[in-house]
């Protein structure tokens, strides 16, 4: 076949000298393909996951706390917002970092109380009952999202149909008995 290394470079370059265009095609799809494979690999790597609970480390043994209950802690705080209506409270973490995603709706409340104002008081208020009910030492993150504003609260007790989705997603089998 091929005597030495420079017969076969020789013969690499010849190829190219041939055929440039298609060459450069080939080159350029490769580094394509390896842009995206890195780009993958880092997304692999720097992920966050769904938890299904929080482990709060003690001296006696772990406490694990289920992300319903994180869940509905986060729901009873959000009652004494009237201005805020929770759609979705996700719990992430990655190492020893959590985060809590809050998903709502925003009425508009006293208009003199903009909706930064209101975000703020209420991670504090989720802050405080993370260290109170829970004692957790570092608060989770929390991120607030408002998908509406403006939009119509639904009153307390009228079943909506995204409090029939929490109720069913409740009473679905419990999580608890899973590792985290």
């Amino acid at each position: 076949m091929f005597q030495s290394v420079r017969q076969l470079a020789e013969r690499i370059s010849s190829m190219i000298a041939e055929r440039p265009f298609s060459w450069g095609v080939l080159t350029g799809l490769a580094a394509a393909l390896a842009l995206l494979l890195f780009f993958l690999l880092l997304a692999f790597i720097f992920r966050s996951r769904k938890l299904r609970c929080i482990v709060i480390p003690s001296e006696g043994g772990d406490l694990r706390i289920d992300s319903k209950a994180v869940q509905g802690a986060v729901r009873s705080v959000a009652q004494n917002f009237s201005a805020f209506y929770v759609r979705r409270v996700g719990l992430f973490g990655k190492q020893d970092a959590v985060r809590l995603e809050v998903a709502m709706d925003f009425n508009g409340g006293d208009a003199n109380v903009s909706v930064a104002d209101l975000s703020a008081q209420f991670r504090a208020a989720v802050a405080r009952m993370m260290t109170e009910t829970f004692g957790m030492e570092k608060p989770a993150r929390i991120e607030i999202e408002i998908l509406r504003s403006g939009a119509e609260i639904p009153a307390a007790g009228v079943d909506t149909e995204a409090t029939e989705a929490i109720a069913a997603e409740i009473s679905s089998e419990s999580e608890l008995g899973k590792s985290c």
